[in-house]
């Protein structure tokens, strides 16, 4: 067996020498008495931003098809698990916190807006140049103002109605809406990826 060498003279006391054995350096020292970073406890983001874009592809698709949109906040919030998942299959062995997940599916939900926000915009600009899209908002809002005869209330329906026909008020109303939409979709995939980080640390603990 080897001898053990002298401590480097910054080390702590406390540390027992075994800890500085040759070819296998204490916690917190390198070979050479520098110090180091824990590895493990950062993302590795060249991993993972394929399994959160995956994973937020699956989502803007689920949230834009008819009827099974219903269930948006689940996948948006099953979107952040399987990112959470799916960087643990590309990265063994690692201990994924609740922070980490937030941010793997934070990172998905930027993927799922982005396709979301496309395809919102070109429905909106396929329904507003629709004539029987105008003329069905047209009816709706006199319907609105018919059961509603406060002349106030009328008038702020037909300037919003104004509004919403100018070019500026179409643009604003998107906008508006991409934001709303952005800040839904990553605030609930951030939490499914903290779910997911939180539910395989009680899965470990069970083992």
């Amino acid at each position: 067996m080897p001898a053990i060498p002298p401590l480097p003279p910054s080390a702590p006391r406390e540390v027992p020498p075994a800890a500085y054995s040759v070819g296998r350096p204490g916690p917190g020292w390198t070979q050479g008495g520098a110090p180091y970073a824990p590895q493990g406890s950062a993302i590795q983001w060249d991993l993972a931003w394929k399994g959160a874009l995956l994973a937020g592809v699956g989502a803007a698709i689920l949230t834009a098809i008819p009827f099974v949109s219903i269930g948006c906040c689940l996948w948006m919030l099953g979107a952040g698990v399987l990112s959470v998942a799916m960087y643990r299959k590309q990265v063994p062995g690692t201990v994924i916190t609740p922070g980490m997940g937030m941010k793997l599916g934070a990172l998905a939900g930027v993927f799922g807006f982005m396709i979301n926000a496309v395809v919102t915009v070109l429905s909106f600009a396929v329904f507003r140049s629709n004539s029987d899209f105008r003329r069905a908002m047209q009816e709706q809002m006199e319907k609105q103002m018919a059961n509603n005869p406060d002349p106030k209330v009328q008038a702020m329906a037909q300037h919003f109605m104004d509004w919403m026909s100018s070019p500026q008020g179409a643009a604003t109303f998107v906008v508006l809406m991409l934001i709303v939409l952005g800040v839904v979709f990553i605030a609930i995939t951030a939490a499914g990826g903290a779910l997911g980080a939180s539910m395989s640390g009680r899965r470990r603990e069970f083992r």
